[in-house]
């Protein structure tokens, strides 16, 4: 028995079915089908052998030209060769001979005849007085061949600006006793030539030229600017034989079959073109009653097919309806058709109808099903989109709230370590370890939102990653080792080595990876930093003699907010952000990071590849010298006091003269007594968000034009750009480096050429 599956892949794999009047139809012109190819392979051929009578006609016809052109050519060398014999060129009278080669260029319909000596010195033209001065040769070189060959010599097309058309030169040397005394040249227009081609009575839609040795065109019976042939002429030119045939183009664009003659002596060649239009037009006749035939003949097959075919169709209709109406839920109750086969077919259709009610029924219970589980799925959907949503906003708003009173604190022990008190260093350092601790909680809680949002950026420029990455992560990690050892190796060719990266998520990567391997070492152990080039990549490996991982752990370790199994006292604890940062900041910048472990307690290695490119040109700004640091006057706006207070406190006691305001009316009421060169502004502030205070300050009537810095919780992109679009010329996320402040002001608060942003 068959499956309803196997019946629907047999179905699929039939051929698409066919009407019976097209079946009967194909039937009866199957039987016309040797007529039509041996009509079109007859009508093949006698194509092919009309093009070769076309061009078979046109090599013939420039056979016959180039005799009748050579006949040209050599009567005008016989001309010349008469006059040499006349005796006054053989005595030497000039003025006779020069009145006989007046009446003979006169009678040829020649421009001149010009006598020379053997050395090539012009003695006499027909054209000027005797004693007149008369211009070189125009084409010196057919001049030397005779008088070197002692033979005729036709000359090649020369332009003459002086004439409407252009000439060429027959020379005959002079022989007398042995010696060549005198060579007899006749400057002819190339129209004569031109007479002899018209004289042929060749159809005018055909083209014939006529070209000198260079393949300079001497005559064409169509006028066309360009005096070369066309580049399909001129390849057929060039096979190498004295004559030959082909297809071509002419310099109009009409496609021809052409034909050549190469004369012997001249060198000349004389080509005839013919329409391929012409040729297949005569041809149309025939092609056309052989098309009317065939027409006729698949009329009368279809005429046949339609006669039989009304036979058995209206059985046909009756079931096509029926199926028609099946498909489009209708019921069928088709009658005895008369026909057993078509019988059996409107069964099956009757028996189709009742199932089709049956399974409609059915499935309409499922729709519903499906309604309700879509709009549940549809429903989870938004709610997950709003929860995301509700997430980045929360985070957002704890990144400012924890970064507020980092602010301060961070503010602090820089104020304590100006003061350099000794006996407070270990609290320093307990201080300083903890506050980085909570910062890079902050940030990675930060960045890990903007990752799973597709809001994670990264701005790049070319970084020497030795020097500008590798090594100031390491010497910020040292106070942090303890007893831990620290070996770094950096290859000589990766110390040099250049890539396009953003320098501070390039260290935040690198600050994760060795703090998870200062994290999962012994106090007592090893940690190795090896920097080498591999291809085209320069690559950076973090080695450590720890914990290790297994191989479930090494599956997951760049996940989001995974964590290894740990004891209940998590001495290694964190978010399980680090390695999931680091992957997403490689990739971005279009290189890797992966982790190898041999097995738990014999270390783990991480490393990290990126493309390295050629070293880039210094800019003007990198070669000039640092500006000297400038000190002035700075107003500090902050609602919070500790990170007000924190912050005057460390510009004054590197040299600022600070004011400090809570509340941004404040902050404009002092400016009424106090004109500060940079102010330094929170964002949130009360009653007016310090966006606004910013516009207030660069507006009437205070025209604030000195340096404005927002200090702010707030760290995302969307704050930065929109900081920009308020007036800010920097924006430094809470807690910022002290010295990345510092070095601002001391940048910009004095620039001999700061306008206002």
């Amino acid at each position: 028995m068959v499956s309803a599956t196997e019946t629907t892949a047999q179905t699929a794999a039939s051929p698409a079915p066919q009407s019976l009047r097209w079946r009967l139809f194909m039937l009866a012109a199957s039987g016309l089908l040797p007529l039509v190819i041996a009509a079109v392979l007859g009508t093949a051929y006698l194509i092919h052998e009309r093009r070769q009578d076309a061009q078979r006609s046109a090599l013939e016809l420039s056979r016959a030209l180039a005799t009748a052109v050579d006949s040209e050519l050599k009567s005008a060398i016989g001309v010349l060769q008469t006059l040499a014999l006349s005796d006054h060129l053989a005595a030497s009278r000039l003025v006779p001979f020069q009145d006989q080669a007046q009446r003979i260029a006169q009678q040829r319909g020649w421009r001149s005849i010009l006598l020379s000596d053997a050395g090539g010195h012009m003695l006499m033209s027909s054209s000027r007085a005797l004693g007149e001065s008369i211009p070189p040769p125009v084409e010196a070189a057919s001049l030397e061949l005779a008088t070197f060959s002692r033979e005729p010599v036709i000359g090649r097309i020369r332009e003459d600006l002086t004439a409407r058309e252009a000439a060429f030169a027959v020379r005959v040397p002079v022989i007398r006793n042995g010696r060549l005394v005198n060579v007899l040249s006749a400057m002819v227009d190339t129209g004569q030539i031109l007479n002899v081609l018209t004289r042929q009575h060749v159809p005018e839609t055909w083209v014939v030229s006529v070209f000198d040795q260079d393949g300079a065109r001497v005559a064409r019976t169509k006028f066309n600017v360009t005096a070369r042939p066309s580049p399909s002429l001129r390849a057929l030119m060039d096979i190498g034989p004295p004559e030959g045939m082909g297809p071509t183009y002419t310099l109009e664009g009409v496609s021809s079959f052409s034909g050549f003659s190469r004369l012997k002596d001249s060198g000349w060649t004389v080509t005839v073109g013919i329409s391929a239009r012409e040729v297949y037009l005569s041809l149309l006749p025939l092609l056309l009653a052989l098309g009317a035939g065939l027409l006729a003949s698949l009329g009368l097959a279809a005429y046949l097919a339609w006669v039989y075919a009304r036979r058995v169709s209206e059985p046909i209709h009756t079931l096509k309806n029926g199926a028609a109406a099946l498909g489009r839920g209708d019921g069928v109750a088709l009658p005895a058709l008369g026909i057993t086969e078509l019988d059996e077919v409107g069964m099956a259709l009757n028996r189709a109808s009742a199932d089709r009610k049956a399974a409609l029924a059915e499935r309409r219970q499922s729709d519903a099903e499906r309604e309700r589980l879509l709009a549940r799925v549809t429903e989870a959907l938004r709610s997950a989109e709003d929860a995301g949503r509700s997430k980045d906003e929360f985070l957002a708003v704890l990144g400012h709230e924890l970064r507020n009173p980092l602010a301060p604190i961070s503010t602090a022990l820089q104020l304590l370590e100006l003061k350099g008190d000794e006996r407070t260093r270990p609290e320093r350092e307990i201080l300083r370890r903890q506050l980085s601790y909570m910062v890079r909680l902050v940030d990675d809680l930060l960045d890990v939102s903007r990752i799973t949002s597709k809001r994670f950026t990264i701005h790049l420029e070319p970084l020497r990653l030795a020097t500008d990455v590798v090594e100031p992560v390491i010497e910020a990690l040292r106070p942090l080792l303890g007893a831990r050892g620290l070996q770094v190796r950096i290859a000589a060719d990766a110390a040099g080595a250049w890539v396009r990266g953003d320098e501070v998520r390039l260290v935040q990567a690198l600050n994760n990876v060795l703090g998870n391997a200062v994290k999962f070492t012994a106090p007592e152990g090893l940690i190795e930093v090896a920097m080498f080039v591999r291809a085209d990549d320069v690559r950076i490996e973090v080695h450590d003699d720890g914990v290790g991982m297994p191989p479930e752990v090494l599956e997951r370790a760049f996940d989001v907010f995974f964590q290894a199994p740990q004891a209940m006292d998590r001495a290694r604890g964190g978010l399980g952000l680090g390695l999931a940062i680091v992957k997403s900041v490689m990739e971005l910048h279009g290189g890797s990071v992966r982790a190898f472990s041999p097995a738990p307690g014999h270390g783990s290695t991480v490393v990290l590849s990126l493309p390295w490119i050629e070293q880039p040109a210094l800019s003007p700004a990198e070669s000039a010298p640092d500006a000297g640091t400038g000190k002035g006057k700075v107003l500090v706006v902050d609602d919070n006091h500790d990170a007000a207070d924190a912050t005057a406190s460390l510009l004054g006691m590197v040299g600022y003269e600070v004011r400090v305001a809570y509340h941004p009316v404040a902050a404009l009421e002092l400016l009424r007594v106090f004109t500060p060169d940079a102010a330094v502004l929170d964002i949130g502030l009360p009653g007016m968000s310090g966006y606004e205070l910013a516009a207030a300050l660069r507006g009437a009537p205070y025209n604030f034009a000195g340096l404005l810095i927002a200090l702010t919780g707030y760290g995302e992109p969307d704050d930065v750009a929109c900081a920009m679009q308020a007036g800010f010329d920097a924006h430094l996320t809470k807690p910022a480096p002290v010295q990345m402040l510092l070095d601002i002001l001391a940048s910009r608060i004095r620039a001999p050429d700061r306008t206002p942003a």
